[in-house]
């Protein structure tokens, strides 16, 4: 019989170990995503923005994601390829955020912002909590992204045997058929009629419109 038997107020400590056991990660049910609007073209310095407010109002952690929904997309253009953002929504954000009045009015008074999406909410500057996006909505923005939407709209902008018609260059005006598409370099062989034999001019890809 030990001491903690004959006093049952003595504790029995457990064995120390050598690592302490580190607490499994708990999940914010309160976290939704809520669909910004801001003017257009500043999308970046609107997430720039509320990011540096957060910081200085100690609010960091009630949001987890500003998201900008983009893909980087290869343009042709003189001849040379180069990558660009492209938007899929221009003029709106995803935030990820445990959204609370506090934070909804820092957000709606930043600067370049419109409003949230599903609500009125510069009523009286009243705080009305907006409907954030469902499961089903989040799942086909991520798998747009996912499936490279954008980039896919480029490369099938052209096919072949399509009436086009040249704006640029010694052959500007003249219209012909897509023979080949060059993705790599961005440039079509378009067949154009030249003294009623059809000719094979080389052009880049924003040097011709449908016709």
């Amino acid at each position: 019989m030990n001491d903690s038997e004959l006093n049952p107020e003595i504790p029995i400590i457990p064995p120390e170990t050598d690592e302490a056991a580190e607490p499994a990660p708990v999940e914010n049910s309160h976290f939704k995503w809520y669909i910004l609007q801001a003017h257009t073209g500043y999308e970046k310095r609107v997430k720039l923005t509320i990011e540096k407010q957060l910081e200085i109002k100690g609010l960091q952690h009630l949001v987890g994601e500003i998201f900008i929904p983009s893909e980087e997309v290869t343009r042709s253009k003189g001849g040379k390829q180069r990558v660009v953002t492209q938007k899929y929504f221009p003029g709106y954000l995803l935030l990820h955020m445990d959204l609370q009045e506090d934070l909804w009015h820092l957000i709606i008074k930043t600067n370049r912002v419109t409003g949230f999406v599903g609500r009125k909410h510069h009523e009286e500057n009243r705080y009305i909590p907006p409907i954030p996006l469902s499961n089903e909505e989040l799942m086909a923005i991520k798998e747009q992204i996912d499936s490279g939407f954008q980039q896919a709209s480029v490369e099938e902008e052209f096919v072949r045997e399509q009436k086009v018609m040249i704006t640029e260059g010694p052959f500007s005006n003249f219209s012909g058929v897509i023979d080949e598409i060059s993705h790599e370099r961005g440039k079509l062989k378009v067949l154009v009629s030249i003294f009623g034999r059809p000719t094979p001019v080389e052009v880049d890809f924003d040097k011709v419109v449908k016709a």
